[in-house]
């Protein structure tokens, strides 16, 4: 038996990841000296308040290995092998710490992989691969496919200011962005080649901004007939609630394709490199079945 595990900041609706038993290790979220886990001690609008009230921005640190090898032992009870999928490794250690734990797990089987990506597109790994679990491929058959499934993701967001990126040393190559985008409004990728975010394009106004974002999700899967997408937010925004409405409206004119369609709100760690208002759109070009 085949069990799954992930990190939190895997953005997807709660009855999905207990339909498909997906098993969390949470990363950290530090105010000071006051230290949340993801998603468990802190409600995302809490997490907000004290990010505005607080004198300092938070910081973040990825699960310990002794964490991990808690989780695995306690899985390692009823399943002989074990699945670990875990945001881009260019974006946190949480896959060291992953590979650290199971390398002194000695009753189970483990395969730590690297997913080049977190949010929603952690989640549609993660979906995929508990749907090969159901179907009885082997641990082997699931990570290929896995790592073969990071190409189809693509991840296009924005954000109100590249200060809190900045600060958390993920902004990547977006770095040449930093001192260039005043009035501008940009527009970042995160790479499924590499992991990492990359600078796409800088527009200045939120509507145009929210135009080239649909334009460049909708050209990443013109060939696809299979499609899944995912809405991702921090805070709610009128320019968020804009771009959702730009994209439905591209996808109701669109005919010869399925579009499964989800909207997540992201966790306090990412949201923690991200800023508040960040929002963008999450696309699977790959076929999933019910749970």
């Amino acid at each position: 038996m085949i069990a799954l595990v992930t990190d939190s900041t895997c953005d997807l609706p709660d009855q999905i990841m207990n339909d498909y038993n997906i098993n969390v290790v949470p990363l950290t979220v530090h105010f000071g000296e006051d230290t949340y886990y993801d998603k468990q001690d802190l409600k995302i609008d809490q997490f907000f308040k004290l990010m505005e009230s607080s004198s300092e921005l938070p910081t973040t640190s990825q699960p310990s290995t002794g964490l991990f090898l808690e989780k695995y032992e306690e899985l390692a009870e009823e399943y002989d092998q074990i699945i670990s999928i875990h945001i881009s490794a260019a974006l946190s250690g949480t896959c060291e710490s992953a590979r650290l734990a199971a390398a002194h797990l000695e009753n189970a089987e483990v395969a730590v992989i690297d997913s080049r990506t977190t949010t929603t597109g952690l989640g549609y790994l993660l979906m995929k691969a508990a749907e090969m679990i159901n179907e009885g491929y082997s641990l082997t058959e699931i990570k290929d496919k896995i790592i073969e499934e990071r190409e189809k993701i693509t991840i296009y967001f924005t954000v109100s200011e590249l200060t809190y990126l900045e600060k958390g040393g993920r902004i990547g190559k977006a770095q040449a962005f930093l001192g260039s985008v005043l009035n501008f409004n940009p527009i970042l990728e995160l790479s499924s080649e590499t992991g990492e975010v990359i600078p796409k394009e800088k527009i200045r106004g939120y509507k145009k901004t929210n135009k080239k974002i649909v334009d460049l999700i909708s050209d990443s899967f013109e060939n696809c007939s299979d499609v899944n997408i995912s809405y991702i937010y921090g805070k709610n925004s009128d320019n968020y609630l804009q771009m959702k409405e730009f994209m439905n409206d591209y996808i109701s004119n669109k005919s010869n394709f399925d579009c499964n369609i989800m909207e997540n709100r992201i966790g306090t760690v990412l949201s923690s490199h991200t800023g508040p208002l960040v929002y963008g759109i999450v696309v699977y070009k790959g076929e999933l079945s019910e749970a």
